[in-house]
């Protein structure tokens, strides 16, 4: 099986049918004004994605519960990573971590930071080399903070 990551540049609507439906509702409505702070990363096989996320170099609409927390990070240079999704039937194959690992290689000098609502995920994000900073409540949204420091 061999996998290419790449920027995701001339069709976003190929990625984002791959989300959940409520993801979607959470970014597509929005893409046009992310033009200049949002980029798409996938790992295609065979020509089709079966993995990918966002970066954000601004501020997005799924953080605005913690606004306050996104712009401490975005003005310490750290680019959000959002959306990661593997697709169903590819899960289990460790893509997801391949997915960080090659985003992690394709920008050497950056830090990142993301949020997490299901904590279960900690697990995943902590053995690609995340740490986990805090748990954030607000009404009835808990998230975690989780950075990765580029070194």
């Amino acid at each position: 099986m061999e996998l290419i990551f790449k920027q995701h540049i001339k069709d976003p609507q190929l990625f984002f049918k791959l989300l959940p439906k409520s993801w979607q509702n959470g970014i597509v409505p929005y893409w046009q004004s992310y033009a200049e702070k949002a980029e798409i990363y996938t790992l295609e096989e065979n020509g089709s994605i079966v993995a990918g996320g966002v970066i954000f170099k601004g501020l997005s609409e799924d953080v605005k519960d913690f606004k306050d927390e996104a712009k401490h990070w975005l003005n310490l240079g750290y680019f959000y990573i959002g959306y990661v999704w593997v697709v169903k039937s590819k899960r289990g194959q460790n893509l997801g971590s391949q997915w960080i690992k090659e985003l992690i290689n394709y920008h050497p000098q950056t830090n990142f930071w993301l949020t997490i609502e299901e904590e279960k995920l900690k697990n995943f994000y902590l053995k690609n080399g995340f740490r986990l900073i805090k748990k954030l409540q607000k009404a009835n949204t808990t998230e975690w903070v989780l950075v990765y420091e580029n070194k």
